[in-house]
């Protein structure tokens, strides 16, 4: 098993190669604020009931938490606005991954019979700070699944971007905020200037036109959670 890199450009490159893989892994990344991917192993670990691992974007491969004995099985993780990463099993457990200090445990276990789903389940952090999850199976009659939420005192996220594309342009030129919790977005300004348009096409992306007399400098977005100002300018042509 390996993690590859597919660049921008179409070219493919052999990120890491797993010396060996406790347990059946198959379960996608999550590119954590920090830089780093993370992963996890179903199995393994000092308990042998799955841990999670760190890779770098230089390929390096380190265990940062064995999962404790009442969590087994970890699968799908995301990262909260909180920073911590919050992750499922398959034996209907939701966990926190502590990225500080790298403690794992139990934040809800649904309820056995399954009418609250079974998973593991996929989990996205919403605007108003709750997790919510897809079930692939259980739920209410016929048991085909369940959509959930689960209030764990995580607060609404505010706005963040992590890039601006294209990073320069002129007057009237549409550029596009990649970041995450940018649904609700109600002002973009260049510099100071407030955009002309302002068009939120997802929860990780707002399109927005460079205003005439607008001047080289950050960009700042604002949300009913809050407001956000990029480190880094756009300039002007």
């Amino acid at each position: 098993m390996f993690i590859f890199r597919l660049a921008p450009s179409g070219d493919y490159s052999v990120l890491l190669t797993f010396a060996k893989v406790p347990g059946y892994d198959q379960f996608p990344l999550v590119a954590a604020s920090d830089g780093n991917l993370y992963g996890s192993f179903s199995g393994g670990g000092e308990n042998n009931t799955g841990e999670i691992y760190r890779a770098t974007m230089s390929g390096t491969f380190q265990a940062v938490a064995s999962l404790p004995k009442n969590i087994s099985s970890p699968r799908t993780s995301m990262q909260a606005a909180d920073g911590n990463l919050y992750g499922t099993t398959v034996y209907n457990q939701i966990y926190r991954y502590d990225m500080s200090t790298h403690a794992v445990t139990m934040v809800y276990e649904m309820n056995y019979g399954g009418s609250q789903g079974h998973c593991p389940c996929v989990l996205v952090e919403g605007m108003d700070g709750k997790l919510y999850g897809t079930a692939p199976n259980g739920g209410n009659y016929p048991g085909l699944g369940a959509v959930f939420s689960l209030d764990i005192g995580l607060p609404p996220p505010p706005p963040m971007v992590s890039g601006v594309y294209p990073s320069t342009g002129t007057a009237g030129q549409k550029v596009i905020l990649w970041g995450n919790y940018l649904l609700g977005a109600n002002s973009v300004t260049f510099n100071g200037t407030p955009a002309s348009d302002v068009t939120v096409t997802s929860v990780q992306s707002v399109s927005a036109i460079v205003p005439a007399g607008a001047t080289s400098g950050p960009v700042t977005i604002t949300t009913g959670n809050g407001t956000y100002t990029t480190t880094t300018d756009f300039t002007v042509q």
